[in-house]
């Protein structure tokens, strides 16, 4: 059957167990007895009797749920470079201005050096890398 609109030949579905014209009748393309040609059979990961893979592998190690959902965010200070000068910056205010998620904020944030940055800011209540920290207090800002 051709679409007069796209021109793309389009494959009517297959009519399952509808005649020996149909090239699927009788069996429905499912073969002769045996259990795959029953109803309500799943036979997923059986291997013929032999001991499945998912058996065989060795089981060992487990996933750490902390490395999963880490409890830490890192912001590098060109990200700053944003706000007003001389403004004082916390957690509360990243939330305030949509910078963070109300989720993150409970996380631990560093915030680590960069060349770009060049505002005089106050940053309170983060983690902060040394070449970080030299950078703020050479541009007059402070941090704790």
């Amino acid at each position: 059957m051709i679409n007069k609109i796209s021109k793309q030949r389009q494959t009517t579905r297959k009519r399952k167990g509808k005649g020996i014209g149909t090239g699927l009748g009788k069996t429905a393309g499912r073969g002769h007895k045996g259990q795959k040609s029953r109803s309500g059979v799943a036979v997923r990961n059986f291997e013929g009797g032999q001991m499945p893979i998912y058996r065989k592998t060795p089981k060992r190690g487990f996933n750490s749920f902390k490395k999963l959902n880490p409890k830490s965010l890192t912001l590098s200070l060109t990200s700053f470079n944003k706000f007003d000068e001389g403004s004082i910056i916390d957690t509360d205010f990243l939330v305030n201005c949509g910078f963070i998620k109300k989720k993150d904020q409970k996380k631990i944030i560093k915030i680590i050096d960069s060349i770009q940055f060049k505002k005089k800011l106050q940053f309170k209540n983060f983690k902060i890398t040394s070449g970080a920290k030299k950078r703020i207090e050479g541009l007059g800002g402070s941090a704790s």
